[in-house]
């Protein structure tokens, strides 16, 4: 049933053209109900805004009136992030969100006014000695725990290459705010092409460019592992169709 939907133009195959097109409007749904169920949650005197006290009492409230928790440092520096990625996404300053800028502040990765803001939250949880960049002994810890390995795999002395050939650009053994920037938001990487690029490549039994009903039907596993069908959660979801 699901195919029928992807399949645009209803010839009876699914082009990388036409799944790239659901996969974005599966990426689109995903965030617009992430956003519906945290507004319903927030928007807590039902004026059509959200403001940032509102968002703070309802995220942080209970820390709020505790004095002295014992993670209390913690969420003090979590509740400050909020507070300045809300402004960065209240475009007209007024502290108060409304639904598109709400969903700016939820998922920042959606807006180029907010990639700044993306682009610093990530140095900041990277980059562990606070020099304002990322190492390469950050950029490895981030993703690997060595905890006692005698060897190194495979793919972490891949990363180290990557970092000193590709990420490093001006080779000053550190990343700054645009080595980051082009890192983890590439503009020539195009996440919802590359998904469906993969899932036509690896469904296309006959190599004729393009998917039948049967060819993705046969490749259950690898659409339920994927951004097609929501990692699964569409196939449960019988609005869906």
């Amino acid at each position: 049933m699901l195919v029928e939907r992807i399949d645009d133009d209803k010839d009876g195959y699914v082009t990388a053209e036409e799944m790239k097109k659901w996969i974005k409007h599966a990426q689109k749904r995903w965030i617009y109900d992430d956003v519906d169920r945290q507004w319903r949650s927030h928007d807590l005197n039902g004026d059509n805004l959200v403001s940032w006290e509102e968002y703070k009492n309802a995220t942080y409230g209970y820390i709020l009136d505790d004095q002295d928790p014992e993670d209390g440092f913690s969420y003090k520096q979590m509740m400050a992030r909020d507070e300045r990625r809300f402004k960065m996404a209240d475009e007209d300053n007024d502290l108060r969100a409304n639904k598109e800028e709400f969903t700016a502040f939820l998922h920042p990765e959606e807006y180029d006014h907010m990639k700044d803001i993306v682009v610093l939250e990530t140095m900041e949880d990277i980059d562990k000695n606070g020099d304002g960049f990322i190492d390469l002994d950050e950029y490895i810890g981030d993703m690997y725990n060595q905890e006692g390995d005698a060897t190194e795999p495979e793919w972490v002395k891949t990363e180290r290459e990557q970092f000193t050939e590709f990420r490093d650009k001006n080779k000053d053994g550190k990343m700054d705010k645009d080595e980051t920037r082009d890192w983890i938001l590439p503009s020539d990487y195009d996440h919802a092409e590359a998904e469906a690029k993969h899932l036509v490549y690896e469904s296309d039994t006959d190599k004729d460019g393009r998917l039948t009903k049967a060819e993705i039907v046969e490749k259950y596993d690898l659409f339920v592992g994927s951004q097609a069908t929501d990692f699964g959660e569409a196939l449960t979801r019988h609005d869906e169709f």
